[in-house]
């Protein structure tokens, strides 16, 4: 179940960040799109883009919202567009999943994805990525 949860959540960050990034070419990732907000200031730090993705630049990184309101969240951890138990869970929270995973189960089912390569691990046991981020 566990498993399943963060495919879902995965599926919706490759999803969501892929119709972001649709609108906005010039940008590789959301570091990109972090430095046209806080240093260049050709973006606001919350908006809505062309392709109808809204998203809000904080703290460590961006949290993005589809159509369908589906959030999902990434920090800039070393580098890398990552994410958590806690950005897993809300992402959870909001689906309307029926049982409420505990930070260990999605831990324990990000580590087995990132055994698989379906994750990338950023720092054991806490931080995940998708592969190609």
């Amino acid at each position: 179940m566990a498993i399943d949860a963060v495919r879902r959540y995965a599926a919706a960050l490759r999803h969501i960040r892929s119709r972001l990034f649709d609108a906005y070419p010039e940008f590789r990732d959301i570091r990109d799109l972090m430095t046209a907000v806080r240093h260049t200031r050709t973006l606001p730090r919350e908006g809505t883009s062309s392709t109808g993705v809204e998203y809000s630049i904080h703290g460590a990184g961006c949290r993005m919202t589809d159509e369908q309101g589906r959030e999902v969240d990434v920090d800039l951890v070393d580098g890398v567009e990552a994410f958590d138990a806690w950005r897993i869970g809300f992402f959870l929270d909001d689906e309307g999943s029926d049982a409420r995973l505990s930070d260990e189960e999605l831990f324990a089912a990000c580590a087995h994805l990132a055994g698989t390569g379906e994750l990338a691990e950023v720092r054991p046991g806490r931080w995940y990525a998708l592969p190609e981020a």
